[in-house]
């Protein structure tokens, strides 16, 4: 049976699956119809190697192997300080927002929070070689809820998760009243959808700015709503830019709900891969969900491996 290693940090619970002790379920999501011993996650909880027992499981999954997956991620405070004008220092983090996965949205009620340093972690026990899909929701009193696109989880631990968290003032005060006057005038502002086409090596966690790569046409399908509508080198959108520009950020408004949205980039020469938005309508009736974000370096990469600022 694979051996996996983990950290204890922060993490979710499934309770409803097994009885176990509070202290060992606040580190595990078993996504598995196995019943796991209470030791064997206690000792996960604590940070130990664990081997997970291979006994026989019900049905079409009888005998199948199991493995234990860290996620862990941040969330990067995005935006402008509005009582000095300045951009948010690129390394802050935002602590205490609640996580959890839209896909089994009873992880709302575990009540996962990120940590001082505004990371996050959580380590999940599914089946050997079957992946799953999550896409995050980040939401704090206050600010805008957020809810990630939709990120394949296989049997590899993916540690470098983020999420560009907007500051709320800003948001309110700066880009919102901007963005409704100049795209959409007298119809409500409902929802947005946000890429960055970036580099081979963007990433929230790689301080080398700018990460956007210049140049490509950004593509959403099915092609509802407003845009693309491209962000200028100044981190706002513009009805003048075209193109990305050198930030690679792109937004599209107004998305119809009970849609799956498809988004990649055309550049000569470049290759791009492809992120998936689930746009439901319980994410804005029931939880108010309001922006869609995919984050480097889980957004559209490009294969230019070309350095900051260079086409």
């Amino acid at each position: 049976m694979k051996t996996m290693k983990v950290l204890l940090v922060s993490a979710v619970l499934s309770a409803f699956l097994f009885p176990i002790s509070v202290q060992a379920g606040q580190n595990v999501l078993n996504l598995t119809d196995r019943k796991i011993p209470q030791g064997v996650l206690k000792q996960i909880s604590q940070g130990k190697q664990v081997d997970i027992p291979g006994s026989r499981s019900r049905g079409r999954n009888w005998g199948t192997s199991l493995t234990v997956v860290e996620l862990r991620g941040k969330t990067n405070h995005f935006g402008r300080d509005m009582t000095t004008g300045a951009y948010i220092d690129y390394w802050a983090t935002v602590p205490g927002v609640r996580v959890w996965i839209s896909e089994y949205p009873y992880t709302r009620d575990l009540d996962i929070r990120t940590d001082h340093t505004g990371w996050w972690t959580m380590y999940v026990i599914k089946y050997e070689g079957v992946d799953l899909e999550f896409s995050f929701v980040y939401e704090k009193d206050g600010w805008i809820t957020t809810k990630s696109n939709a990120i394949t989880v296989t049997d590899e631990d993916d540690t470098d998760l983020a999420i560009q968290y907007i500051d709320p003032l800003y948001y309110e005060y700066a880009v919102k009243p901007y963005v409704q006057a100049v795209w959409l005038g007298p119809v409500p502002f409902q929802n947005a959808m946000v890429v960055t086409v970036g580099k081979s090596w963007a990433s929230m966690h790689d301080g080398r700015l700018p990460h956007g790569d210049p140049g490509a046409t950004a593509i959403a399908s099915p092609a509802l709503g407003i845009g693309p509508i491209y962000f200028n080198e100044a981190v706002l959108p513009d009805p003048g830019q075209q193109t990305t520009s050198l930030d690679g950020g792109v937004t599209w408004l107004n998305m119809p709900l009970n849609n799956t949205y498809y988004v990649t980039a055309s550049k000569d020469g470049v290759n791009y891969e492809t992120v998936k938005f689930n746009v439901d309508e319980a994410d804005a009736v029931e939880h108010g969900v309001e922006l869609y974000i995919a984050s480097p370096p889980d957004s559209v990469q490009g294969d230019n491996d070309s350095g900051p600022g260079q086409p």
